[in-house]
């Protein structure tokens, strides 16, 4: 019988780490596309995904569209591969390949309206 209680408990406990790092909120749309590849680093306090308190380390995305020449088409090209908007782009990932075109698009006109 003990042996069962514990290979119960390792079965649970390695369902639950399985799902540990993976964020599926469910649905579409750009905020969705935020909060599963953004969020984690862009997310300010009190928002999903953002710190308890403080800021994040990237820089904060709430009104990334009003700043000087950062139209849709710029932040997709930076989203899809930052190092070839900027060349000190260092902890900002490429998402070329990880999130399909289409999504990057869409993300980056929801972004530029940010103002």
């Amino acid at each position: 019988m003990g042996r069962c209680v514990v290979a119960c408990v390792l079965v649970v406990a390695l369902a639950a780490l399985a799902g540990c790092g993976k964020r599926d909120p469910g649905g579409t749309g750009p905020q969705v596309t935020f909060d599963t590849h953004c969020a984690r680093c862009h997310a300010q306090a009190g928002q999903p995904g953002g710190p308890g308190i403080g800021g994040s380390k990237g820089p904060n995305l709430t009104k990334v569209g009003a700043e000087p020449g950062r139209s849709a088409e710029w932040l997709a090209d930076f989203i899809r591969d930052p190092k070839s908007k900027r060349g000190d782009a260092k902890l900002m990932p490429a998402f070329k390949g990880t999130i399909p075109d289409a999504e990057i698009v869409e993300l980056a006109n929801w972004l530029a309206a940010k103002k």
